[in-house]
């Protein structure tokens, strides 16, 4: 409570700071402030211009450029977007047209993003970076030599959006003469995954983060991205068609639509689906009318679906849930960061994925995580950001066809685990501060825009009980982990108001099917359940199945 009157108090602070002085600090001087400060190699600032249609309307703001360096080759563009303060003609906001707050914009795949408009839009300080290089490839973080360019993957990694951070809130301070009462950062994908290193590795600089669909431990999964290619090739020789892909997720959703409760063409939690693409061989009475497969198919399929495991039968990392989307990693062309991750793993930019079995997978997904997934993989603990009274959001689409969701899961019950006063996984306790919301039926970044919700939540102590998801013809309630949305028994199926929050996804078999293979032993490493806070007596159990 006191926490909470405190940060109310802040933006009353500015208000009155605001009404008795105006800035005097102009936005063509900004960049003779950054002069000298450590790291900056160049600076500018210049007022942008409104813009009205035909273009997307944008408000006049000050823009801010720094090119960021501690060496030659270090070259990270920093952008900072700020509402024009009350010297340089703002009005409407806490100083200037300035809300007071600061919001960090996350970039996709390997690029980072300098498009500002949005926060600048909505009266926030907006920032962003390019990760170090322009355009989205990859490949550089090894050289041809064979050695890791470990400026260039710390630059991507984590130091473009740290320093964006910092630069941030610094320069805002020197336009608006005050300090901002709020800063949030807002990402999906890879600018998800950023948002999770900011909160492990700059604890006490955001109050908000909202990070959906982040792409988190990026050397397991963007690995994990080339499994199917691999055993398709193994097991048919070719890639499977899109409409054979397609069909048989569809088979998959048809069959276990109705788990819970309602035929909607989505399965709630995909991880409790057992159907196996066999139904769909050829020739089997199950078979659809058109696009059946073959057994090496089928088998393919069940394979891409389970994910990778050992020669042990362990799992190395998780699989495409079934109802997932399965062309966009397994197409006729592999997904381009899945085959630069491969790169990654041997060091070597000219390793051919093609000569890796599935059998051999294994040694590459180990290789890379004891050659560079410490650097790249985003696993730490939240204790810095949780003292500092910071929010963790996240969306995540069930159905997620790039990221694999169980790993963002994965990680939501090592915290629960981690932040528990007993010796199971605390989800309330851990809702105080983090909350994950699955999104049944989405794919990557396909989830409600869900910005103005952490803010309730930082700025207010609403903590989101449920999120809704809107579409032209429907409307559910997403819930927090481990919840689902659950229905009352009467009204219409496309209106939320018919179901409640409530049930306990975490089962034990789901949970302990969700348990790694020893994370830098993934070629013959046991089933490791260290930070799962599960019995792992139990979980063997469980496997062998009440009839052994």
């Amino acid at each position: 409570m006191h926490r909470l009157i405190a940060r109310t108090a802040r933006l009353a602070a500015l208000v009155l700071f605001s009404s008795a002085a105006n800035a005097a600090v102009h936005c063509t001087e900004l960049a003779n402030s950054l002069v000298g400060s450590p790291g900056v190699k160049s600076a500018n600032s210049q007022i942008i211009p409104a813009t009205v249609p035909p273009s997307p309307p944008v408000v006049s703001y000050c823009q801010v450029n720094i090119l960021y360096g501690t060496n030659a080759n270090q070259n990270i563009n920093i952008r900072v977007g700020l509402p024009l303060n009350a010297a340089d003609g703002g009005s409407g906001g806490v100083q200037g047209a300035w809300n007071g707050r600061t919001e960090g914009i996350g970039g996709g795949g390997c690029s980072g993003s300098l498009n500002v408009n949005g926060p600048v839009n909505a009266g926030y300080v907006g920032s962003g970076n390019d990760t170090g290089h322009s355009g989205g490839n990859c490949e550089p973080g090894v050289n041809t030599d064979g050695t890791y360019n470990l400026q260039f993957i710390n630059d991507f990694i984590r130091n473009g959006m740290k320093q964006q951070i910092l630069f941030s809130k610094a320069v805002a301070g020197t336009y608006y003469e005050m300090k901002p009462a709020y800063n949030y950062w807002n990402g999906c994908s890879t600018g998800g995954r950023q948002g999770y290193v900011l909160a492990q590795e700059l604890g006490t600089e955001l109050d908000g983060i909202l990070a959906n669909a982040p792409a988190m431990y990026w050397t397991r999964f963007q690995t994990a991205q080339m499994w199917g290619q691999i055993v398709m090739k193994d097991l048919v020789g070719a890639p499977i068609s899109a409409a054979k892909l397609n069909q048989a997720s569809a088979s998959a959703v048809a069959a276990c639509d109705a788990a819970d409760g309602v035929v909607d063409g989505i399965i709630d939690d995909p991880r409790t689906c057992k159907f196996s693409a066999r139904a769909n061989v050829c020739g089997e009475s199950t078979a659809p009318a058109t696009n059946c497969l073959t057994l090496q198919e089928a088998d393919a399929i069940d394979k891409i679906w389970d994910g990778p495991r050992n020669a042990e039968g362990n799992k190395i990392w998780f699989g495409l849930d079934r109802g997932t989307s399965l062309p966009a990693l397994n197409g006729t062309t592999p997904f381009a960061l899945g085959v630069t991750q491969f790169h990654w793993d041997e060091h070597d930019r000219n390793f051919d994925w093609h000569t890796v079995s599935a059998d051999e997978y294994p040694l590459v997904a180990q290789d890379g995580s004891r050659n560079i997934a410490d650097v790249t993989d985003t696993f730490g603990s939240l204790d810095t950001f949780k003292a500092h009274g910071g929010k963790l959001l996240t969306l995540v689409g069930a159905n997620d066809q790039l990221i694999m969701p169980r790993g963002v899961i994965n990680y939501y019950r090592q915290m629960a685990a981690r932040y528990s006063n007993h010796d199971k996984p605390d989800f309330k306790r851990l809702q105080d501060f983090y909350r994950l919301f699955r999104v049944p039926g989405a794919g990557h970044c396909a989830v409600p825009q869900a910005f103005s919700t952490l803010v309730n939540w930082v700025e207010h102590g609403v903590a989101p009980a449920q999120i809704i998801n809107q579409s032209a013809t429907r409307s559910r309630p997403l819930c927090p982990y481990p919840q689902t949305a659950i229905y009352r028994g009467s009204g219409s199926t496309d209106d939320a108001a018919n179901f409640y929050c409530g049930g306990n996804l975490e089962k034990l078999q789901t949970v302990c099917e969700d348990a790694l293979a020893k994370y830098k032993n993934e070629a013959s490493g046991p089933t490791d359940y260290s930070g799962m806070g599960v019995n792992p007596v139990a979980c063997e159990n469980t496997a062998r199945g009440p009839s052994r």
